[in-house]
């Protein structure tokens, strides 16, 4: 049960995306064109209604689960008071009832299109409670994330909001590693456009080493497997250099799926990761061979591991 401050951040929190789900969820335009060409109408508040009318459909699902996804703009403007709301599972889950509730008796949901227009959107059973979940209320930062970010002062678009929605979708299970990695980067790295690149590189990299592990360790493994990728990468663009692509396939070669401009982006991101984190150039990583010593029982037989050959 919630009491004081943070029930009424609760409260805020399903006020807010209420009211930000009836003035209509923004859509670009390629997504209505996709509902307009699904309904074969070229009215789009015709073609709405119409497809909320095949809710229960195979075709209709896919097209109403991407009218019921906050996007950039949804998530930038809600991510505030989510924050506030600090919200655990069963509390998502209230949030979603919530904001159905207040959604049905303020008029019912809207979408907005990219000139302004707001198009009434017909009742889609759970398709409120769909967008709030894709929200993940439950999701939020750790508080020592949450502080950090709030003190930087990034320019836009590299904004602590943006960086705050980035780490909310990133599903990571905030262990003390995973935190103290992303806290020592929010900590270190200065301002910058290229903020948000290096912190979703990071989100990726934690997600790929579990939960539990050894940073300089993690990050060597990582470097010499994306150094493995860009010779392998550069070496296709090589092949492909000197002879068509449909001459290089008839011939039986294949392109890899290693773009080489993405590998170097990655590479960099670790290797500033690499200063930031542990103050070791990035190609001083590779550089470090691991070797289990075994044990010793006493002094005398721990330096004689250190022996060559010991």
């Amino acid at each position: 049960m919630r009491h004081g401050a943070r029930e009424h951040n609760y409260q805020a929190a399903a006020r807010q995306t209420a009211a930000h789900i009836r003035a209509g969820i923004p859509l670009d335009a390629g997504s209505l064109e996709l509902i307009r060409q699904h309904a074969d109408v070229a009215d789009t508040a015709r073609a709405l209604a119409l497809l909320a009318a095949q809710a229960d459909t195979t075709e209709a699902a896919p097209l109403l689960a991407l009218v019921f996804s906050p996007g950039v703009q949804s998530r930038l403007e809600l991510e505030p008071a989510l924050a506030e709301a600090d919200l655990d599972a069963e509390g998502a889950q209230e949030l979603a009832c919530a904001v159905a509730r207040l959604v049905d008796e303020g008029g019912g949901a809207a979408v907005l299109t990219p000139q302004g227009a707001r198009l009434a959107l017909p009742f889609v059973e759970g398709g409120v409670e769909d967008f709030v979940r894709r929200l993940r209320p439950a999701a939020t930062p750790p508080a020592d994330l949450r502080r950090l970010l709030a003190l930087r002062q990034d320019p836009a678009p590299a904004s602590s909001t943006e960086l705050a929605v980035l780490l909310r979708h990133s599903r990571l299970a905030w262990s003390p590693a995973r935190l103290f990695f992303m806290a020592t980067l929010l900590e270190r790295a200065g301002p910058g456009p290229h903020i948000c690149g290096l912190i979703g590189w990071a989100a990726g990299f934690l997600d790929l080493t579990g939960e539990d592990f050894d940073p300089r360790r993690a990050l060597t493994m990582r470097r010499r497997a994306l150094s493995l990728e860009l010779r392998q990468a550069e070496a296709q663009e090589q092949t492909l250099a000197r002879g068509s692509f449909e001459v290089r396939l008839s011939q039986g070669l294949r392109p890899g799926h290693a773009h080489a401009p993405d590998v170097r982006a990655a590479l960099a991101c670790l290797d500033r990761c690499a200063r930031l984190v542990l103050g070791i150039a990035g190609e001083d990583l590779e550089a470090v061979q691991v070797r289990d010593l075994g044990e010793a029982q006493d002094p005398a037989a721990l330096w004689r591991l250190f022996e060559p050959g010991g």
